[in-house]
């Protein structure tokens, strides 16, 4: 499923079929234009009658449990408890083939979502969802809210406008913050397994955006690319910080940071054990 970065879902209006339909938005990844592509999907979610395979809960309404599978959509204007979401990225991400998984509409709610390999659960601005746990091949699009999801080897991303507060990133998950786009409290237990400062970016914290509050673990990595922001960041042994943007007040308690050319590092307190690398056009 590596490595994407990134397509934002919308849904818009078909003047032709009078229903809404799902559009999706290559955006940037790793600072390169990934261009825009709309595909019009069947997800009807209007009073016209849906497809036999999309699940409409509506305003008011709440369902708990069911599994979403074979391009299945759900759409959440109400709240959806202990769904699993298993479709949605089967042709790999940023593809316009894939159709399904779970939507969460402006005022829907998803708690307790399982997303497994394949699945895709989608926030749009203004829904908000908690206590998502995504497995390996999964991932998470959010224009919303979410917190406390557990990346257990799947991804979150986090696009303009996104807030993600309390995710937990472990092995070879991946949690990318968009321009734009917040993440608070954020543990990172992943992404510095092959060593120190080895550019991998495809697992661990991504930063094009602010990330407030991290800390990241043994093996954890947290890179800072030239537009993002990192602030109050705690490094621990074994863990570190690449900065290529800035740095705020990061605290080394064993760890690395690695300042390199063109990134800042402000008040940055090295520890016991902690070591502080300022590369040639660091600050």
């Amino acid at each position: 499923m590596k490595r994407h970065l990134n397509t934002s879902y919308r849904l818009v209006w078909n003047h032709i079929t009078g229903t809404l339909v799902v559009a999706s938005e290559l955006a940037r990844s790793r600072g390169k234009r990934a261009g825009v592509a709309v595909a019009l999907s069947l997800a009807a979610v209007t009073s016209v009658p849906a497809l036999a395979a999309d699940k409409v809960v509506q305003a008011g309404e709440t369902v708990n449990d069911g599994t979403l599978t074979n391009h299945d959509n759900q759409i959440v204007l109400g709240t959806a408890n202990g769904m699993t979401i298993s479709t949605g990225l089967e042709y790999g991400p940023d593809n316009e083939a894939n159709t399904g998984g779970q939507w969460i509409q402006n005022g829907g709610i998803a708690n307790n979502t399982t997303v497994t390999g394949g699945g895709l659960q989608r926030v749009n601005a203004g829904g908000s969802v908690s206590d998502t746990v995504i497995s390996a091949g999964g991932g998470q699009s959010l224009q919303g809210q979410a917190v406390n999801t557990t990346l257990n080897g799947g991804e979150q991303w986090v696009h303009e406008g996104g807030i993600a507060t309390g995710t937990v990133i472990n092995e070879k998950g991946w949690q990318a913050i968009k321009s734009g786009a917040v993440a608070t409290d954020t543990v990172v237990n992943t992404g510095a397994e092959g060593g120190p400062d080895a550019e991998n970016g495809d697992t661990g914290q991504t930063v094009y955006g602010d990330a407030v509050r991290t800390t990241i673990n043994k093996n954890g990595r947290q890179i800072v690319a030239a537009e993002g922001t990192a602030n109050t960041t705690v490094v621990y042994a074994g863990g570190d910080q690449t900065v290529h943007g800035h740095a705020l007040d990061t605290t080394l308690n064993g760890g690395y940071q690695y300042v390199h050319n063109g990134g800042t590092a402000s008040g940055t307190v090295v520890n016991s054990d902690g070591w502080q690398i300022v590369k040639n056009g660091g600050v």
